[in-house]
């Protein structure tokens, strides 16, 4: 079946970031060490629910708060959770040729609201998709089979002509269990590679 839909991952993929970043930026604001943040944001499953849009900013701001027992501003809070990213640019030129080569481009992603308003504020990376998939606005994560089932429908296309790039391995894999073709990103050099070897090779060949 030939390909025609790219979907990419946002973090680590079109965007790098470090969770220890964000860690200690949070910590600062809340009067609290990285390590603590992590507890009480990650290992507590908390962001989990942000990203699967079961609450808002306004309820991890609470949460965090009552753990840290200080009042805590939620705009520098969110600032300082967002303010970790760096932009893959050598990569814009594959989906600029993808997207110029007529194949329909998707971005799936777990992820909240306040990481998608800030990449958006900074670059255009993602105004060159053709339609964004979001954890939290379809109330499911990668590698949850109901994320992969929007990302396809919002394509317009079957299963098999779906090619899904993400850095996590088993994120791929539950892709490949719904019947896409995928690869794990780990690089520019070796995603074109694995997209010629998916049959689109034309659209990752410079002028």
């Amino acid at each position: 079946m030939t390909i025609r839909c790219i979907m990419f991952d946002m973090g680590r993929v079109l965007v790098d970031f470090s969770h220890d970043q964000m860690f200690e930026a949070m910590g600062e604001v809340c009067g609290a060490s990285g390590q603590q943040i992590r507890e009480w944001l990650w290992d507590s499953g908390l962001q989990g629910r942000f990203e699967r849009g079961e609450i808002d900013s306004g309820a991890v701001r609470d949460e965090l708060q009552g753990r840290a027992g200080r009042e805590i501003d939620e705009t520098e809070l969110m600032r300082a959770a967002s303010d970790i990213f760096t932009l893959n640019e050598p990569l814009l030129e594959v989906i600029d040729r993808l997207k110029h080569a007529g194949y329909r481009l998707v971005v799936l992603s777990n992820t909240c609201p306040p990481h998608v308003e800030w990449i958006g504020r900074h670059w255009d990376v993602l105004e060159r998709f053709d339609a964004l998939v979001f954890s939290y606005e379809v109330g499911a994560m990668k590698p949850s089979p109901q994320i992969y089932r929007a990302a396809i429908d919002v394509a317009g296309c079957e299963a098999g002509e779906c090619f899904f790039v993400d850095d996590l391995p088993e994120n791929v894999e539950a892709a490949r269990a719904l019947g896409l073709s995928g690869a794990v990103y780990v690089g520019v050099e070796s995603l074109q590679e694995a997209l010629a070897g998916a049959g689109v090779a034309a659209a990752c060949e410079s002028d």
